[in-house]
């Protein structure tokens, strides 16, 4: 008996160790089961991150490409959740049109044309195509007409002309339509001097587009600058709005040493060229109005 009664202690003994062993076991693996929980990610063909906490949620062709499924480990007591994808940078621009636009010519006298254009939405005016030209140039007619009025004071160019140097008052059109061809705060000058037609067609607003003259079918095909797929601002490409700005900034510098110069030598048009330098701070002011209201991103609006 006493026999039995020992080994039935052994036995007891040796099951309770077992128990204990195996509970042990249990908690070993859980606890590395734990210590390898998390959460699974894989990233689409769009860029996309996706989260899942189940492997088989993955689609096939994602376990199975080279960069493989990345593994997160959590802590214990962790919330999980599939966070929403990050919605997408759009900058508020748009596709413009790359339709060519053609504008027929009327043919003058010594090979010349001239083009009928709409300035400020309202006057229209027939100007000779110049190429040459810095400036659309206007009649003193065509500015009375747009309402523009000079005093002795105004802001005032100096161009190079067949009589020699001549100081010409300098005005901002609003607009300049040609056909279905706009651009707007469009530089122009008025010479008093222009007889028998209403004025010059200048690169303030041919230098806004690609151009050819076709002399032989009398036609002036006007292309956008922007390249195709390019996203513009107002129909004009980033590079574009940047250029113009740094077309105002350096225009402004230069002119501003111009005038400090002239009143130092006390010249009589010092004064006109400050209202130049003044004059051009407007249309930059005017230019980065625009570009706020349009949502050009800020790296297109410096110079610098």
């Amino acid at each position: 008996m006493k026999f039995m009664s020992a080994q039935l202690k052994l036995n007891k003994r040796s099951g309770k160790s077992i128990f204990q062993f195996v509970l042990v076991l249990f908690i070993l693996l859980y606890a590395v089961q734990v210590s390898l929980a998390g959460i699974f990610s894989y990233r689409d063909e769009k860029g996309v991150v996706h989260f899942t906490d189940d492997i088989s949620n993955i689609p096939k062709q994602y376990r199975e490409s080279k960069e493989g499924v990345r593994k997160h480990r959590e802590g214990r007591g962790a919330h999980r959740a599939d966070p929403a994808p990050p919605k997408p940078i759009e900058l508020p621009g748009s596709f413009a049109s790359h339709q060519e636009i053609q504008i027929p010519l009327i043919p003058v006298s010594g090979g010349n044309f001239l083009v009928d254009t709409v300035l400020d939405g309202r006057v229209k005016a027939r100007l000779m195509l110049d190429t040459g030209a810095s400036f659309i140039t206007l009649t003193e007619e065509i500015g009375r007409k747009l309402g523009v009025a000079t005093y002795s004071d105004s802001a005032e160019l100096p161009f190079n002309t067949a009589g020699g140097e001549e100081w010409m008052p300098v005005i901002a059109l609003s607009k300049v339509s040609i056909g279905t061809a706009t651009t707007q705060l469009v530089e122009a000058s008025i010479n008093s001097h222009i007889k028998g037609i209403d004025g010059l067609l200048g690169m303030s607003f041919l230098g806004d587009f690609r151009f050819e003259i076709d002399r032989t079918n009398k036609l002036l095909t006007l292309k956008p600058s922007q390249k195709p797929a390019e996203l513009a601002w107002e129909g004009k490409s980033g590079n574009w709005w940047k250029s113009r700005f740094e077309h105002y900034d350096a225009t402004i510098s230069s002119y501003s040493a111009r005038a400090a110069f002239l009143q130092r030598r006390g010249h009589e048009k010092a004064l006109n060229m400050q209202k130049t330098v003044d004059f051009y701070k407007t249309l930059r002011q005017k230019l980065t109005t625009r570009a706020s209201i349009s949502g050009l991103p800020v790296n297109f609006r410096s110079s610098q």
